[in-house]
């Protein structure tokens, strides 16, 4: 790495010693450095160490001179704000924070350069002795790893794992899909994503490789997403990576939607900040959540509303096949939502803290791929190939919307013989790829909001979005029930795209809820009209 005083590990230390803020972030160096330098004409990749190096609390990212201010205002001791340099020191009054502040300079042109211009006097420096019993117990998150690989052709996976607290499992991992100049330096985008999945399943399971092993145009959608030069981000929330055989579950007893959500922001603040390091702005992203993770999409943006302007991270929300609020004649669907959560409570108050579905699906789908025409221990009477397409296609006896189903499916009469949009194969691959084991409060916590007592709160909180909406549905999914949900918002940018390729009174077989991520179409179901409204709104 090309340095002149680089960063150091000391300095950073001691700068992020108390971090809360829009990127706060610390190191554990032991040299005495004031200032690291990014050479664009490294292929060594150079932003992946420094990125490396870092321990946090949270993270502040900064546009303009104007959002500087701002920061200067709201953050605490110890935080640390990222921001590009213009003529700071002539325009800004560094006296008035009691953090660090870090100048970014170079982000669209030459060499980039990171350098501490805090006033040294604002802030008290602790001991090293102080800093290091302090700082174990202040920064409970930091960078585990960040791991690159080569798609196909000019498309790269990054893989960043991130401790975000103290929990065996507070650990969740980042993902970043793009296209690349060269080995570490991604092409100038021209939109952005931050996708989280739903439940049962990670990044890999539902967006980067569904039921596939080698990802395309046509059968992924972030890496469809990222050969049309769209900046492409997601999570594994920290439950996808407990381990099948795990038997102790007490750390997921108070492990629900708070939780994901606010693992959900931080990643994206760390994915602004990898985006700055390298020359795709500090701007904030756009968010998008498949099922569950829709509910996560929208408690995020209602969650930022609170928070001053300045903290915010999310530029536009895109719910995919999810609803937060039915409309009166779709009540006794938010009722089944809500028996759900009641069911979820009472397993809850027993002490059982997981569902384990992900590991029954798996197995379903082992059973269909090692012996599609043994008889199904789950179901008597169907094979296994039969009871895996059945879990695909026939809406269950609760439904979330009028004939819900995970795929559209093929029948003969009653029974199902095979699915209409997806290949049958990546839907059991897919089954055996699911994360085992989710926190059972996750139910409690996010179901219980569709119980009666609970709709005018949630309604409360949707009219304090003001952000731009894209409602993507399946017309065999949620479809047209998740359009209310936005009708509540402040928002007076949304736009509704629902894929549907059967009439109304077919809506059993229509596009289903997975269909917008599996289906043989979906790059022009469902994809493109999500990368047209990226660009628009990068």
């Amino acid at each position: 790495m090309k340095t002149a005083n680089m960063f150091s590990r000391n300095f950073m230390a001691k700068s992020f010693l108390s971090m809360v803020l829009l990127v706060a972030i610390g190191c554990d160096n032991s040299d005495e450095q004031e200032y690291i330098s990014i050479d664009p004409a490294s292929d060594d990749g150079e932003w992946v160490t420094f990125m490396e190096d870092l321990s946090y609390e949270s993270l502040v990212l900064v546009e303009d001179q104007d959002e500087l201010s701002e920061a200067l205002q709201q953050v605490s001791e110890g935080d640390l704000v990222f921001f590009e340099e213009k003529d700071t020191r002539d325009t800004q009054d560094l006296q008035s924070t009691n953090g660090a502040l870090l100048a970014v300079s170079g982000l669209d042109k030459g060499q980039m350069t990171i350098k501490d211009i805090s006033d040294k006097g604002a802030v008290q420096k602790p001991s090293q002795t102080e800093f290091k019993h302090r700082g174990q117990y202040r920064r409970s998150c930091r960078i585990l790893e960040i791991k690159r690989s080569v798609l196909s052709g000019d498309i790269a996976h990054y893989q960043i794992l991130v401790r975000m607290g103290k929990g065996p499992y507070d650990i969740v991992r980042i993902h970043r899909v793009v296209r690349e100049a060269r080995k570490y330096r991604p092409v100038r985008t021209s939109g952005n994503v931050f996708m989280v999945h739903g439940s049962s399943q990670d990044f890999d399971d539902i967006f980067l490789r569904p039921g596939v092993d080698t990802p395309n145009e046509q059968n992924s959608s972030p890496y469809f997403l990222a050969s049309q030069n769209i900046d492409v981000w997601g999570i594994d929330l920290g439950w996808t990576l407990v381990p099948l055989e795990t038997t102790d579950f007490s750390s997921f007893q108070d492990w629900g939607t708070t939780k994901d959500t606010r693992h959900v922001m931080k990643s994206m603040a760390i994915a602004r900040l990898v985006r700055g390091l390298t020359r795709q702005g500090f701007g904030r992203m756009n968010l998008l959540g498949f099922s569950y993770g829709g509910f996560l999409t929208y408690n995020a943006a209602y969650k930022e509303t609170r928070q001053h302007r300045i903290l915010r991270d999310i530029k536009g929300i895109i719910p995919a096949d999810w609803a937060m609020l039915y409309s009166p004649e779709d009540d006794a669907y938010r009722e089944n939502i809500c028996n759900a959560g009641r069911a979820a409570e009472a397993n809850y108050l027993d002490g059982v803290y997981q569902t384990s579905n992900g590991a029954a699906f798996a197995a379903v789908g082992g059973a269909a791929l090692s012996d599609p025409t043994g008889d199904s221990p789950f179901a008597p009477g169907l094979t296994n190939y039969q009871f895996a397409i059945v879990a695909a296609a026939v809406p269950g006896p609760s439904p979330q919307a009028p004939n819900w189903h995970f795929l559209g499916g093929e029948f003969d009469g009653q029974a199902p013989t095979g699915l209409l949009y997806t290949d049958t194969e990546r839907w059991f691959k897919l089954l055996v790829s699911l994360a085992p084991h989710q926190p059972t409060y996750n139910a409690v916590e996010g179901f219980g909001k569709f119980c009666e007592e609970n709709v005018s709160t949630v309604e409360k909180q949707l009219n304090r979005i003001k952000i731009p909406i894209l409602y993507l549905g399946a017309a065999g999914g949620f479809g047209e029930q998740g359009v209310y949900s936005t009708s509540v918002t402040s928002s007076k940018d949304v736009s509704i795209h629902i894929a549907s390729k059967q009439p109304d009174e077919l809506r059993a077989i229509d596009y289903g809820h997975a269909d917008m991520f599996m289906a043989e179409d979906a790059a022009q179901m469902v994809w493109e009209p999500l990368r047209n409204w990226l660009v628009d709104h990068k």
